[in-house]
């Protein structure tokens, strides 16, 4: 239990900090049509592969863990 609560707290952090700075980009873009067509951008494509990436970590993680538990 306490291995999966570690590796879902890490999970979490992982998706914490890259998608937290989100904003922190946005406000750092200069105003005007540029930016506009640059937060959509990030918007739209940068979290997935994030969310993805994370996800099959978080998997492969807990599979490791039941296998060890089970045996298997």
């Amino acid at each position: 239990m306490r291995r999966q609560l570690r590796i879902g707290l890490g999970a979490c952090s992982l998706l914490a900090l890259p998608l937290g700075l989100l904003p922190v980009v946005f406000r750092l873009l200069p105003p005007g049509d540029t930016s506009q067509g640059a937060v959509w951008l990030l918007l739209g494509l940068a979290p997935y592969p994030v969310l993805l990436a994370t996800g099959a970590w978080y998997i492969r993680r807990a599979e490791r863990n039941e296998g060890d538990v089970t045996g298997r």
